[in-house]
């Protein structure tokens, strides 16, 4: 029986982390464009059969915790989305090469620190940031988190790579240092091993809100888990890796201890 139940889970966590993370079920009652009714961007962009980039890039919007969140296109883009007339609503947008961008590489922190606060701080107190703002060489936030945040950089082994490219390539004009790309390697893969636990941890509090056990104290606990947990992915956006490492194994090593008490609370005869 604990064999069966362990596979049961492997498979439900597999799949939070195969299907995007925008993704949610909606009634088929409910438009899931509700929230946006009266933007002209998202109403004119959800119609569009042509061009193909164009139409793609609405797709992955679709699907992203941007639009869960109620972020339309003119939060990030500009725009006037009052405006039916396309020229009117278009008014601001300038391609991403322009340094007046708001979706310029240079621009993106000021741009996503609306609403990531804490992650921004951290990256613009960075070195990298630094350079980025000096020479317009460097990563910005959609160098790891792509276009629409549709896909984040998650394996140890591309965040490595995408480390490499720079301090690890011969079309690079920095100075080798294989082993940034390989802390990168480790650093990420504490970062995702503590996410596991915190789901874990999370779904068996669930668990037994639905059984009403009484799991007050656990949930204090996972709190701290959870503070850990976020500095450690703010830690990363600063590339303090060693921090990282600490913090996410400290979270790691929380949240497994809380884990293993809900399970034997839950499960006393398994």
């Amino acid at each position: 029986m604990k064999k069966k139940l362990l596979i049961i889970f492997a498979f439900t966590l597999m799949g939070y982390l195969i299907i995007p993370s925008g993704y949610t079920k909606t009634s088929a009652s409910q438009d899931v464009l509700a929230a946006f009714k009266g933007n002209n961007c998202v109403e004119c962009h959800s119609r569009l059969m042509n061009p193909l980039k164009l139409t793609s890039r609405y797709g992955e919007w679709h699907i992203s915790t941007h639009k869960d969140k109620g972020v339309s296109c003119d939060k990030c883009h500009g725009g006037d989305p009052s405006m039916k007339d396309e020229k009117k609503a278009h008014t601001g947008i300038l391609p991403t090469s322009n340094p007046q961008s708001k979706m310029n590489p240079k621009n993106l922190p000021e741009t996503c620190t609306t609403c990531h606060q804490q992650i921004v701080a951290a990256f613009v107190g960075s070195k990298h940031y630094q350079s980025l703002k000096a020479t317009g060489l460097g990563p910005s936030c959609s160098t790891c988190h792509q276009h629409m945040v549709t896909q984040v950089v998650y394996s140890g082994e591309d965040a490595a790579k995408l480390c490499a490219s720079c301090h690890d390539s011969a079309n690079s004009s920095l100075p080798k240092r294989p082993e940034i790309a390989d802390q990168a390697d480790e650093a990420m893969q504490a970062i995702r091993r503590a996410s596991l636990i915190v789901v874990w941890t999370n779904r068996l509090l669930e668990e037994a809100h639905n059984k009403k056990v009484d799991v007050a104290k656990a949930e204090q606990e996972m709190k701290v888990v959870q503070g850990l947990f976020i500095e450690a992915k703010a830690s990363f956006h600063a590339y303090n890796l060693d921090a990282v490492r600490k913090k996410a194994d400290e979270a790691h090593q929380r949240g497994t201890k809380i884990k293993d008490e809900l399970r034997a609370k839950l499960y006393p005869n398994q």
